[in-house]
């Protein structure tokens, strides 16, 4: 057993890895997802015009979005706020949930006079790789402005929010430039760019998330506790990528890389990042990352550490989430143009 605790000290393996990973076993073993409580406030106190068409995705399928905004829009044009939910890049879609914190973060956006937007887009399997994810985030940003004439959307003041693989998504939609990762043709034409985004817990470095790099080695002690963690890994990262990483290790980094919003920091988007400091699923590390890069290259961020706060903030007290919507509001409303 000395061994085995020193090759884990050697290799670096952390546990956060190894529940990253477990996250995914009912995933790819085809379990049905748990029902969640669609928001009843919404369509109450917003203009809910939910199950709109944005676009086709390459396999055929019709990619949805809704929007809240105003009963009483007091100014001729709304500035629009996407947002990407998470799940993994494997599941989820844009329903809210009932009496969470991004019920309560679009309830307040749109007292302020804001339209949201929450979308659906493509997600990957055996067969469907990134870059279509992307592609669909990117073409949701186009199909508002195609739009804004008959939506009222202020196309001078668009932003994006997300939340773990959502964040990850909305950093790379806010960072990359309009002829990357380029969707469908009958929405090229109009840009993708946004004035800011918020993060919320998302990955910015995908080889340091999936342990790419790790050798054969770090791989047989983990295969010690769990052949299956293993099998999952693999599986989710050819699910991304496409590629094998047994056989195209390689392939997978550079692809990896190509995917890492990290380095695509340079396109000076303002940044908002939230994540707590007990979160296993994405680690903190990743975060401050980001912002330390950000920072670097004097480019406006803010970090707001949640302590306590694990992924998803589910432990975290309503009173504290409060405070938390209003710093992203807050934020939000300060880069109206």
């Amino acid at each position: 057993m000395n061994i085995v605790t020193n090759h884990l000290k050697t290799y670096s393996v952390k546990l956060s890895f190894l529940l990253f990973l477990c996250v995914f076993c009912r995933i790819f073993s085809q379990d049905q997802e748990q029902q969640i409580q669609k928001s009843i406030l919404l369509p109450e106190k917003t203009v809910a015009l939910e199950n709109t068409v944005y676009k086709t995705n390459n396999v055929g399928d019709s990619l949805l979005l809704d929007i809240y905004t105003p009963k009483q829009i007091l100014d001729k044009k709304l500035p629009v706020v996407l947002y990407i939910h998470g799940g993994g890049w494997v599941k989820g879609n844009k329903t809210i949930r009932a009496n969470s914190y991004i019920e309560n973060t679009i309830l307040k956006l749109v007292e302020k006079q804001y339209a949201v937007v929450s979308i659906d887009y493509t997600l990957v399997n055996e067969r469907i790789h990134f870059p279509i994810p992307i592609q669909d985030c990117k073409d949701a940003i186009r199909w508002v402005r195609k739009n804004a004439e008959k939506y009222h959307f202020d196309t001078k003041n668009i932003g994006l929010f997300g939340t773990s693989a959502g964040a990850h998504l909305s950093l790379l939609a806010a960072y990359t430039r309009d002829n990357e990762f380029v969707g469908a043709p009958e929405l090229s034409q109009y840009s993708a760019e946004v004035n800011y985004v918020v993060d919320n817990f998302g990955p910015t470095d995908l080889n340091k998330i999936f342990h790419t790099r790790a050798g054969k080695p770090t791989a047989s002690i983990i295969k010690l506790f769990s052949k299956e963690i293993i099998d999952i890994r693999e599986k989710l990262i050819q699910g991304m990528s496409g590629y094998d990483i047994k056989k195209d290790k390689r392939k997978v980094i550079e692809y990896f890389n190509t995917l890492s919003p990290l380095n695509y920091t340079s396109r000076r988007v303002p940044t908002f990042i939230l994540q707590g400091n007990k979160d296993k699923i994405v680690p903190l590390q990743q975060s401050k990352k980001l912002y330390q890069q950000l920072t670097k290259e004097n480019i406006q961020t803010s970090l707001i550490i949640v302590d306590g706060g694990n992924h998803g903030f589910r432990t975290t007290s309503p009173q504290r989430l409060d405070e938390l919507t209003d710093a992203m509001v807050n934020f939000i409303i300060s880069q109206r143009k």
